[in-house]
């Protein structure tokens, strides 16, 4: 990804390619869907979280009307 100035923990990483590979054609995946996608792929539920508000705090994500965005 882009943001090099914030760089993602290993498990940060594997959640966005996890969060990447379950968007729409416009890159946007609802909370619900995201946090399902992080489930499946081995995450906690709790743990689901944590990484998604890291994720949108370091710019990773964005939250529109539409749900979770990528910004790479």
């Amino acid at each position: 990804m882009r943001h090099s100035s914030t760089p993602l923990t290993p498990s940060q990483q594997t959640a966005l390619e996890l969060i990447a590979q379950g968007t729409d054609e416009d890159g946007t995946v609802t909370h619900d869907a995201a946090v399902d996608l992080l489930t499946d792929g081995g995450f906690e539920r709790a743990e689901t979280e944590d990484l998604l508000e890291q994720l949108l705090l370091k710019g990773y994500l964005y939250e529109s009307t539409a749900g979770l965005r990528l910004t790479g």
